[in-house]
């Protein structure tokens, strides 16, 4: 791994912290008082994304703007679902593997994989 690229993903990697640290919360929290919440979170996904799109081209290593962005995205796509027709366990399982595919990336990142 280059020094730069262990550069642009420690401040992926710290950038990722808060955010994964506020979609626990809003998942125990309880979802339905946390929709507005899980969007912005989806909408940092896609920001963070594009933020280091050209970097991490440059480092090829795409894969990563790839998967925050699409993280982002579907968040941001089953919010509006919910907001249409509630919540069903589903989403709750869906909440918790997006959770679980972003806390990967950061844990990776911080263990330097």
């Amino acid at each position: 791994m280059t020094e730069e690229l262990r550069r642009v993903l420690s401040e992926i990697q710290s950038l990722l912290y808060p955010l994964t640290s506020s979609m626990r919360n809003c998942i125990e929290g309880g979802l339905a008082t946390s929709m507005d919440d899980m969007d912005n979170l989806g909408k940092d996904l896609i920001l963070l994304a594009e933020r280091f799109r050209n970097r991490l081209k440059e480092l090829n290593h795409t894969v990563l703007t790839l998967t925050l962005m699409e993280a982002g995205v579907c968040i941001r796509s089953r919010v509006r679902k919910l907001k249409k027709r509630g919540i069903l366990d589903e989403d709750v399982v869906f909440f918790n593997d997006v959770y679980s595919l972003i806390k990967l990336i950061e844990d990776s990142i911080a263990s330097g994989e």
